[in-house]
């Protein structure tokens, strides 16, 4: 049975690498007419000005490619969100992506929206879950959205993953959200 909810899928890797794949992978294995997946890489978004305006109205006053990211979330009932980890965080451009997501905070526009996050480093599986889970808890908390689950991947080399059996992994992936 095809999965009716909107999926947006949004990759925070810099380079074409371990977070895409593992990211192509699942979003090619839904069963769903209505998914997109996303490079943040490709996409112009400035740094938050941390001005507060949006506190205000839900808009951001930055003028950039954000505006068209603030609709697909606006449409979408699930995230699948990826990020490399880099030094026990999230990429630059996830964590710029993460601030600008801040006209969301004050209001309840995204409010119960289901997330998953996808989590790619170097180093121990656990190290890797455990701060990038950290670095999305106030992400989550207070844009208010229900994380179903995260899932963490061991690759560094720009292509280590691609020599890997993750189909196992992959399936748990993708069956958790057709399960939505």
């Amino acid at each position: 049975m095809k999965n009716k909810q909107k999926i947006l899928f949004i990759s925070g890797s810099p380079r074409e690498g371990n977070t895409n794949f593992v990211l192509k992978q699942v979003h090619d294995l839904i069963d769903n007419d209505y998914k997109e997946l996303i490079f943040l890489k490709d996409l112009n978004i400035s740094h938050c000005k941390g001005c507060l305006s949006c506190h205000e109205k839900p808009k951001c006053i930055i003028k950039d490619d954000m505006e068209m990211l603030y609709k697909k979330m606006i449409n979408s009932d699930i995230f699948v969100i990826g990020s490399p980890n880099y030094f026990d965080n999230v990429s630059g451009i996830m964590k710029k992506f993460m601030d600008r997501c801040h006209p969301f905070y004050k209001q309840d526009i995204i409010k119960d929206k289901k997330i998953i996050l996808i989590f790619v480093g170097g180093g121990e599986i656990e190290g890797t879950e455990k701060y990038l889970n950290l670095s999305f808890y106030g992400f989550v908390k207070y844009l208010k959205l229900k994380l179903i689950d995260s899932y963490s991947f061991r690759a560094l080399e720009l292509n280590d993953i691609k020599s890997k059996d993750i189909s196992n992994d992959i399936s748990k992936i993708t069956e958790k959200i057709n399960s939505l």
